[in-house]
């Protein structure tokens, strides 16, 4: 009995630091991957709802359709700004600098004000959410082609 005492205590129920630090790590990183997935695709979906729009909605409707906007357009320029300057694409830019100007600017006075608002914040939104797109894609090619040292590299169709 003893000794299956001492082979328990020996063994402990809880795993090290390391285990658990990678498991909260890895579990965080692929949790962060689904949320801007998922973040990217409502995003989209709200676009595409805000630019179909024909005809002025309803005050209310307007009214949730810009601030969802304008949460997306705050969340993405955060995106947008973590791309090193040298590497934002020209879209990605633009798209900063529109959004500073909606925001110091607000909607316009008269009847198509707020819906001319809504439709340019999807604008910016759109171009964001796009130049997000072609980063995150232009850092997977660069990522696919495998270096070989005194060869040129090797491109991912030809392996």
């Amino acid at each position: 009995m003893r000794e299956h005492t001492e082979h328990t205590s020996q063994a402990g129920n809880t795993p090290s630091a390391t285990e658990v630090d990678l498991g909260t790590t890895l579990l965080r990183q692929a949790a962060t991957a689904l949320e801007e997935e998922h973040a990217e695709t409502a995003a989209f979906s709200l676009v595409r709802q805000a630019l179909a729009i024909r005809q002025t909605p309803a005050p209310q409707e307007l009214a949730e359709l810009t601030d969802s906007l304008l949460t997306h357009c705050t969340s993405l320029a955060v995106g947008v700004q973590t791309i090193p300057a040298q590497q934002r694409p020209a879209r990605g830019a633009g798209a900063l600098r529109d959004w500073a100007q909606l925001q110091a600017d607000g909607p316009a006075d008269g009847p198509l004000g707020p819906w001319s608002y809504a439709r340019q914040l999807a604008l910016v939104a759109r171009n964001m959410l796009q130049a997000i797109c072609n980063h995150r894609g232009a850092a997977l090619e660069r990522a696919a082609y495998v270096g070989r040292p005194s060869l040129p590299p090797l491109a991912p169709s030809s392996r």
